[in-house]
C-alpha cells in the first residue's frame, strides 16, 4: 500500500469550496479494486479555507495520483474551481 497527499487550493483569489465541509474518511477497498482509501482534511483540521489536503492510499503510486485526478475531475472537487495542486511529502 502507497499513501500519498496533496494541497488542493482554490483557483487564484478564490477560496476552496471544499474545505467549507467537515472533513471525511472514506474506505471503498474491495477484492476487485484492491486498497482504495480516500481522507480529505478540510478547514475544521487544518484551519484554512485556502486548500483541502486530499490522502489517498492506493496500491501503488500510480493509482494513487490516477485517482487524485479522477477525484478532481469527477469526485470530490467536480463543483469547485481548483486551482494549484501541491504534493504534500511526508
Amino acid at each position: 500500500m502507497v499513501t500519498r497527499a496533496w494541497k488542493v487550493y482554490g483557483t487564484e483569489g478564490h477560496r476552496q469550496r471544499e474545505s467549507f465541509f467537515p472533513s471525511y474518511q472514506y474506505d471503498f477497498s474491495n477484492e476487485q479494486n484492491g486498497t482504495r482509501i480516500i481522507e480529505v482534511d478540510n478547514f475544521d483540521k487544518t484551519g484554512t479555507h485556502d486548500y483541502s489536503i486530499v490522502r489517498i492510499t492506493r496500491d501503488t503510486a500510480k493509482l494513487c495520483a490516477a485517482e487524485l485526478n479522477g477525484q478532481i475531475s469527477d469526485g470530490i472537487f467536480e463543483n469547485s474551481r481548483v486551482g494549484q495542486i501541491l504534493e504534500v511529502l511526508p
